[in-house]
């Protein structure tokens, strides 16, 4: 490839030369990337401006009464879910708003 060695001087600006190619296309890049958080914002905007938000519906439940569990394996899945949810927090409020088998 080379006929002759390469000098230390020659090497320097053959890597400088491709240290700038890199920067200038990461800079390119990270321009190209700081614009994009302008594009969709406007779009965002005119969407929630142009729908109106439909108000939720209130779902009527009676009221869960842990005390009606017939089934040992549902009460003991209850506790593990509820314990599950306290985790390591002692002081955890954890209120259970309904139980149901799956298949």
């Amino acid at each position: 490839m080379f006929k002759g060695a390469i000098s230390l001087i020659t090497s320097l600006e053959i890597t400088l030369i491709s240290m700038l190619v890199v920067f200038t296309i990461l800079a390119i890049l990270a321009f190209v990337l700081s614009l994009f958080k302008y594009i969709p914002a406007e779009k965002v905007q005119e969407i929630k401006k142009a729908t109106p938000a439909a108000a939720p519906k209130k779902v009527e439940r009676e009221k869960f009464d842990p005390s009606k569990i017939t089934s040992e394996e549902m009460r003991v899945a209850m506790m593990v879910a509820c314990i599950e949810a306290a985790g390591e927090d002692k002081d955890a409020n954890v209120r259970v708003i309904g139980i149901k088998e799956l298949n």
